[in-house]
């Protein structure tokens, strides 16, 4: 049998229909990313072109690297760890061609799409919001560049996807937390005068 745990993505994200807007230029810009389908990959390194092809995207060999193309992502946590992520309406289809390749090629396709969620962190003020819970020097993190690291108290993924863009990947448990936590920073680093809304949901203060 494959090596493979089937959990379909619950729909219940924590941050549904939150946005965050600081400062009249959008200084910074919060929001929950797209939701997608996830997979936690272990697999040799020997063995990278063949859950590649799997996968439908050049998986990265180098530890802190991604790649992105067609709405797909693969992120090199470590020796033999990614982090895949895609469209959940290809879900299916990844986990097919993963079972397949299973019969020659060990491997292990984890589904972790009911555990982590993510949140998209843009704007000139990004990388010090994130700085004031994240100890990272993210001016030496690289433009592709991803990380496993620490918001405040929670273990978070970071990938810089470009110069004022980031995305944070978090337990679902600690989404809220790690909201709360980014907007008190961004309350704190901007003017007092500068908006913060979540288009119909009332403010929470953290």
């Amino acid at each position: 049998m494959p090596d493979s745990i089937n959990v379909l993505e619950s729909s219940n994200n924590p941050l549904d229909g939150r946005f965050i807007s600081v400062g009249s230029g959008a200084e910074l810009q919060m929001q929950p990313s797209d939701q997608s389908a996830r997979f936690s990959l272990r697999v040799a390194k020997s063995n990278l072109n063949e859950a590649s092809e799997a996968f439908g995207l050049d998986i990265p060999s180098k530890i802190g690297k991604m790649v992105s193309e067609d709405q797909k992502m693969a992120i090199c946590l470590g020796p033999d760890e990614w982090l895949l992520m895609a469209p959940l309406s290809e879900h299916d289809a990844i986990e097919a061609r993963f079972a397949i390749l299973n019969a020659k090629t060990l491997h292990s396709l984890v589904d972790v799409g009911h555990r982590t969620v993510g949140i998209e962190i843009t704007g000139p003020a990004a990388a010090v919001t994130l700085n004031t819970g994240c100890p990272l020097n993210l001016e030496n993190l690289p433009i592709g560049g991803c990380a496993r690291t620490v918001l405040d108290k929670a273990e978070i993924i970071l990938i810089r996807l470009d110069s004022q863009r980031y995305l944070l990947e978090v337990i679902r448990s600690f989404a809220d937390y790690v909201w709360m936590v980014l907007t008190a920073a961004g309350r704190e680093l901007l003017p007092p005068t500068t908006a913060i809304n979540k288009g119909s949901l009332p403010f929470q203060e953290p």
